[in-house]
């Protein structure tokens, strides 16, 4: 497997950026950590190798991007900051790792968006927000509102920030028009630390709601808040992506060389 590590300096954000590329070709798939993680956990905790026949293939080339969540969401002061910090993450993500990106790899297609727990909410957040650049979405046991971990804070950058807050919102008709031709995959396992399932199900409510495709998928009660649940899950979604899923009464397929390609 080709494997390459990257370091630049991020003008949005004031600091260096890291992240790593793992294949050669295939939809590219941009991978955000667990909250506060770094880029390389990842891999470290199996998800590479529980990919690596789909990336080996061609079928997908993963991007596993740094977080800023402990200057963010995670930072101990809640203020205002905690949306402009998220705001100056995007922009990064958006304006420098993806330009970065079709430059070194020559990608000219819009990313699926992905990560587990917090990062199934960076996951969302791209996919609704930012659907020039992100087409599908698998967000695998997430967490969607963050009232409870920052104290009841809550100000304009926090309501533009939060999937569960803005998502009812969404109404303008161009930003839909480009959803409506997107795919995203809510799932969750109903075991041990699984504390966040009933904001998942409202989201997957709102999406649908706004004609937006979601598959809004409950694993059992074996399957934990845990990095074992999440090598499962995408395992079992990636031939599925690659064979096709159900989209608009046909059959999409988000991977693969018989791949649907939207252009950036």
């Amino acid at each position: 497997m080709q494997i390459n590590y990257h370091k630049f300096f991020s003008g949005r954000l004031g600091q260096d950026f890291e992240f790593k590329a793992y294949g050669h070709a295939g939809k590219p798939v941009m991978v955000f950590p667990t909250s506060c993680g770094r880029f390389y956990d990842y891999e470290d905790k199996g998800m590479i190798a529980a990919l690596s026949g789909f990336i080996e293939n061609g079928e997908i080339i993963v991007f596993a991007v740094d977080g800023r969540d402990n200057e963010s969401w995670y930072k101990p002061v809640r203020d205002e900051w905690i949306g402009i910090r998220q705001g100056q993450y995007e922009a990064c993500i958006t304006g420098e790792v993806i330009p970065y990106i079709r430059g070194v790899y020559n990608v000219n297609e819009k990313f699926m968006a992905t990560g587990n727990s917090f990062g199934a909410f960076h996951s969302a957040n791209f996919f609704l927000k930012h659907p020039d650049f992100f087409d599908s979405a698998m967000c695998l046991s997430g967490v969607y509102h963050m009232q409870d971990q920052i104290g009841g804070y809550f100000d304009p950058g926090i309501y533009f920030n939060e999937p569960l807050s803005y998502a009812p919102g969404l109404n303008d008709a161009a930003t839909l028009a480009k959803l409506r031709e997107g795919y995203i995959v809510i799932a969750h396992g109903l075991g041990a630390w699984e504390t966040f399932n009933a904001q998942a199900e409202a989201l997957s409510e709102i999406i649908s709601e706004k004609g937006i495709t979601c598959w809004y998928d409950r694993w059992g009660g074996e399957w934990p808040h845990d990095w074992e649940t999440w090598i499962a899950q995408v395992k079992a979604y990636l031939p599925r992506f690659r064979d096709g899923v159900m989209f608009k009464g046909g059959v999409l397929k988000l991977t693969g060389p018989g791949r649907r390609i939207n252009p950036l």
